[in-house]
């Protein structure tokens, strides 16, 4: 009897053992701690449940059959890996893996035990490279004296491949500058002929700004450009040839034909504007504009002959007319007779005049 009670004893206990699921956890690297969640959001419990402080990996644990949940592994300098889905049936095995990814505070100090240093993103030996250490950074022998050099305030110089002052470099920039030909104009080098037109457009627009009226032309900036410098667009409606003068860090003269547009490519900076009619009649004014053009931005300018006082009232279809009185009639001139009176007009005679 004693034997029979000890054999359903034993085969309870394997039923029931049988019937657990069984989990294992496993990560790399190992010694992280398990939490877990019933819905995969926090808050996240120590695993497995009912424990008072979370198991380490690798953990392999038989547990009573239970509803799903959510699992995760954690480590100190380690990102959070995503969580993994656990179904706890019965008769259930499963066996769960993290890959813990470390922070970048962590992988530097990993490089740094392996004796590596951080080089143009790459973390190298300092012997394969010949790396020196300056002022906390890692760099090439080479770089190191550059910046020294730099430090002290001199500049390299390239056509004699020596370091020297700021001074001694401009004073053998401009010699050699000077042998060429050139000649310096605005803080620029240019040719001769570029220096004296450069002169000649700043003396025009000198003597137009003394010398005749004038009106305030409107410069509008109408959108970025993707150059270092900026434009102008010149824009005719008044029906004649134009003549645009820039005056300012890089002077420009255009011609504008009747009805179009020019684009005019200039420096950043101060600039004056003027436009005039350079056709055989000129009727309008010269439209003078005194604006400051940005890097990397593009300018407009309309020139419509005078300044735009009169505005007409826009009629669309089906809408009342605008009450706008016409504007007034001078009677035509009448011709003269051949005794030098003025002849009677002809047409309907005035109510008041006498019959002949």
């Amino acid at each position: 009897m004693r034997i029979v009670s000890t054999c359903i004893v034993l085969l309870v206990f394997v039923f029931a053992l049988g019937g657990c699921a069984t989990v294992t956890i496993t990560s790399d690297p190992s010694n992280a701690e398990v939490i877990y969640s019933p819905t995969g959001t926090p808050p996240w419990l120590p695993w497995p449940p009912q424990a008072s402080t979370p198991a380490t990996t690798p953990a392999r644990k038989w547990l009573r059959p239970d509803p799903f949940y959510f699992v995760r592994a954690r480590k100190d300098g380690y990102y959070l890996p995503p969580p993994q889905f656990l179904d706890m049936g019965v008769w259930r095995r499963q066996e769960v893996r993290f890959q813990l990814e470390p922070t970048p505070e962590l992988f530097a100090r990993q490089q740094r035990a392996r004796s590596l240093v951080l080089f143009h993103g790459e973390w190298v030996k300092p012997e394969e490279h010949n790396l020196v250490e300056y002022q906390g950074a890692w760099i090439t022998a080479a770089d190191k004296s550059k910046l020294e050099q730099q430090a002290k305030g001199l500049v390299f110089y390239d056509a004699l491949q020596r370091w020297m002052t700021p001074q001694e470099r401009e004073r053998l920039d401009a010699e050699e500058r000077q042998a060429q030909g050139l000649v310096r104009v605005k803080g620029r080098w240019m040719t001769p002929l570029e220096a004296d037109i450069q002169t000649l457009i700043d003396r025009e627009v000198e003597r137009t700004l003394a010398s005749t009226v004038t009106y305030e032309l409107r410069i509008e900036r109408i959108g970025p450009v993707f150059t270092s410098g900026t434009e102008l667009r010149v824009t005719d409606l008044s029906g004649h040839l134009l003549e645009a003068l820039l005056s300012g860090p890089q002077s420009r003269r255009a011609q504008v034909i009747p009805y179009n547009t020019v684009t005019i490519q200039s420096l950043p900076g101060t600039y004056t504007l003027v436009v005039r009619q350079a056709d055989a009649r000129p009727t309008g004014l010269v439209g003078v504009s005194k604006v400051r053009l940005a890097a990397k931005n593009r300018y407009s300018a309309t020139y419509r002959g005078g300044p735009q006082t009169t505005r007409f009232p826009l009629i669309l279809p089906g809408t009342k007319e605008s009450k706008v009185e016409p504007p007034a009639v001078l009677p035509p001139v009448q011709p003269r007779g051949e005794n030098g009176k003025t002849s009677r007009p002809v047409g309907r005679q005035p109510d008041n005049a006498s019959p002949r």
